[in-house]
């Protein structure tokens, strides 16, 4: 599994990079990196302003990530949180009745709060989905924290932590059902080994509260055949 950036200088900003550009080629490492630095030439400057210096070196790496235009950003922004509103949707199905929890369910539930429920329409969101699955729970953890770290660095660690529990629900549980494969595939990008994730009791009792009201679940069913006894 790919390791997010955190040893980037500024870490907030190298993994809303990878959130953007969550390619391991084509491409998106380059503009991951480019988006990094774009988000820091304000701070940057500022800090230069009011008489910090920053070290040579930083600056050095940091110089040497620019250079891409980045003309997709707006669709990347919007690709990411649909993505990350659709795994909410999923944990919350879970939460409420886990039977129901798969990505086709979240998609219905998606399409009936925004009003449409055309083929085009999920068609769309499928294609999202596939191309920002291996971020769809650092997007879910940034969307539920409404996209803002108040309190800074420990709300970074915060948004990792529970985005942390999200990857391990998508990538061990599955449902019981023939044939069934967890909702989250095996390579997708995730902190490092070593990195120990700390969030208070009342924020993962809040996280798992999260739920769906029975007017939306009324027309879902279980996807599949249910797996044959032993």
């Amino acid at each position: 599994m790919p390791t997010l950036p955190l040893d980037h200088p500024e870490p907030f900003s190298a993994v809303l990079g990878v959130m953007l550009y969550p390619g391991t080629n084509d491409g998106d490492p380059v503009k991951a990196r480019a988006f990094a630095l774009h988000w820091l030439a304000t701070p940057i400057q500022r800090c230069e302003q009011a008489g910090h210096k920053i070290p040579r070196e930083i600056l050095l790496r940091l110089a040497t990530d620019g250079g891409q235009r980045l003309d997709d950003l707006d669709q990347r922004c919007t690709g990411g949180r649909t993505t990350g509103e659709l795994f909410i949707i999923l944990w919350a199905l879970f939460n409420t009745d886990p039977r129901l929890a798969t990505w086709n369910n979240a998609i219905k539930i998606a399409e009936q709060l925004a009003g449409r429920t055309s083929s085009g329409s999920r068609s769309l969101l499928w294609a999202v989905r596939s191309r920002f699955l291996a971020v769809a729970h650092l997007w879910a953890a940034w969307v539920i924290r409404g996209g803002k770290f108040e309190r800074g660095y420990d709300d970074f660690q915060a948004f990792l932590a529970e985005a942390e529990i999200l990857r391990d629900f998508g990538q061990t549980w599955q449902p019981q059902r023939a044939e069934s494969k967890p909702l989250l595939p095996h390579d997708i990008w995730r902190v490092s080994e070593n990195w120990k994730p700390e969030l208070p009791q009342s924020e993962i009792v809040k996280l798992h509260a999260l739920t769906l009201p029975e007017h939306l679940l009324s027309s879902l069913k279980p996807a599949g055949r249910p797996r044959k006894a032993r």
